[in-house]
């Protein structure tokens, strides 16, 4: 059930053009068994009216990233101002409005940083259990190459944690 999915990012990594991104730094936090957290930091040195080339790869039984169904492009500046309801332009602006300071109209210039961000199952449309990668490009108008985050997904049931009572430290 969707209820019980768990979309927990086992690892990040951020690759950057360096004539427009600088400062650059990814990390991921562990919370607990179901959950870790992501902070991001970087400072354009430009403005950036952002196209967005959203891939998802799944891993399978030889251990390699293949394609998995989605691979679109968006103009996030057309779902910002609500002209494209392309849905997955539609769940990223979501994540990204609730985990950043990009929350505000085109273009993006300066300090952008995301601070404790994670997969929401009520965001995401159900993925079959296993490893994912999604890779996230982020272009200038499809001409200016600005940057890459990859994030890689274990889509998962929740894992039920029992804590111990007195009553099982005595048994």
């Amino acid at each position: 059930t969707q209820g019980n999915l768990v979309y927990k990012i086992k690892n990040i990594e951020c690759i950057v053009n360096p004539v427009f991104v600088t400062n650059v730094s990814c990390s991921l936090k562990a919370i607990d068994w179901n959950k870790s957290v992501v902070n991001m930091d970087c400072f354009l040195l430009g403005q950036l009216n952002p196209t967005l080339r959203l891939q998802v790869f799944a891993k399978d039984y030889t251990n390699q990233y293949k394609p998995f169904l989605i691979d679109v492009k968006v103009n996030v500046c057309a779902i910002i101002k609500r002209r494209n309801f392309l849905p997955y332009g539609v769940i990223f602006w979501r994540i990204l409005r609730e985990f950043t300071n990009a929350n505000h109209s085109c273009p993006f210039s300066g300090h952008l940083m995301a601070r404790n961000g994670y997969l929401q199952s009520n965001y995401l449309p159900p993925f079959p259990h296993g490893f994912y990668q999604f890779n996230l490009e982020f272009w200038n108008s499809t001409t200016q190459f600005f940057g890459t985050v990859k994030f890689f997904v274990q889509v998962m049931e929740m894992i039920k944690s029992r804590n111990k009572t007195k009553t099982d430290i005595k048994s």
